[in-house]
């Protein structure tokens, strides 16, 4: 007679997810407040109850074996599921409040010039919702660090990924009105010979903007200088250092303030945006949904301003 498998610990699920995570049982130990030894001993003990490998182990560190990668959709789905119904328990039996955790990755500059400014609504209407926001250039978030949700940077095609289109498809030349002092802008040309700012990463790009606004603007006098994201060069725009092409989002709040000054009066649709994106598989998290519908709400008001900084 076959024995029944010995049902998996929520111990061990854990063990494997932060394994997975991190690739390494000693990160996985420091997250789990356990021993090296005791992780590696929970992971064992999962492929044994699962009957396959689900991590190689090498001189070079640890990978996840084929298997091992289509259990761990699973296994962190799983253990979502029952946080989440633990926190309903609990909630129903009147010893918490609503609430959660999410964890949250986004770029420098979208916190510092949009989120964190409005962050303050969202903690008056989820007060009880533990938000960790975690900064990440986009094109560096290693892939072993998994989020509750993402704030990425393209064109809203991820595998492995559910993506919602929040802002940022509108973009335009900005400079310092002390950077134009004395000069007449009536087209791109008159700007030729001022220094021109980029970003390091892919996106808002001059080939693109210069395509669809000045495709026969000789940009090739123009100085350029290289910023590592918008986090810095906004500040270099607004410092009066040179030319940039931002999302209008982004700037929105120092074209208002008269800080900077869109001199063309152009406004170019771009091939990237920002999103908010959660990885597929991701267990049912409530805080999660919360959060991405007040952000839809938010990125809605702000599409609405930009709308009325145009028709101005």
């Amino acid at each position: 007679m076959q024995l029944p498998r010995a049902t998996t610990s929520t111990a061990c699920l854990r063990a494997f997810v932060e394994t997975a995570r991190w690739q390494s049982f000693t990160r996985a130990a420091e997250t789990l407040c356990l021993t090296q030894s005791a992780v590696s001993k929970q992971v064992q003990l999962l492929e044994q109850q699962v009957g396959v490998r689900l991590l190689r182990r090498a001189p070079q560190g640890l990978s996840l074996t084929p298997a091992g990668s289509a259990y761990l959709a699973h296994a962190s789905e799983a253990l979502a599921t029952l946080a989440e119904g633990e926190a309903r328990a609990r909630q129903l039996a009147g010893s918490e409040e609503a609430g959660g955790s999410v964890e949250l990755s986004a770029s420098p500059a979208f916190a510092a010039h949009w989120l964190i400014p409005l962050l303050p609504q969202f903690v008056a209407v989820a007060p009880s919702t533990r938000l960790l926001l975690r900064p990440r250039l986009p094109d560096f978030t290693p892939a072993t660090e998994r989020f509750d949700l993402e704030i990425r940077l393209g064109r809203g095609r991820w595998p492995d990924a559910q993506a919602t289109y929040l802002l940022g498809r509108e973009m335009a030349l900005v400079a310092s009105p002390k950077l134009l002092a004395g000069r007449s802008i009536r087209r791109a040309e008159d700007l030729s010979g001022l220094p021109l700012l980029q970003r390091a990463q892919r996106g808002y790009g001059w080939d693109e903007w210069a395509e669809s606004a000045a495709p026969d603007w000789d940009r090739s006098q123009s100085p350029e200088l290289l910023f590592e994201g918008f986090s810095v060069l906004i500040p270099a725009v607004i410092a009066g250092c040179g030319l940039a092409v931002c999302p209008l989002f982004l700037v929105l709040d120092a074209l208002e303030r008269g800080e900077l000054v869109r001199p063309l009066g152009e406004c170019v649709t771009g091939s990237s945006a920002y999103y908010a994106v959660i990885a597929a598989g991701a267990g049912r998290n409530s805080a999660r949904e919360q959060l991405l519908e007040w952000l839809l709400s938010q990125a809605q008001a702000t599409s609405d301003r930009v709308a009325r900084l145009l028709a101005a």
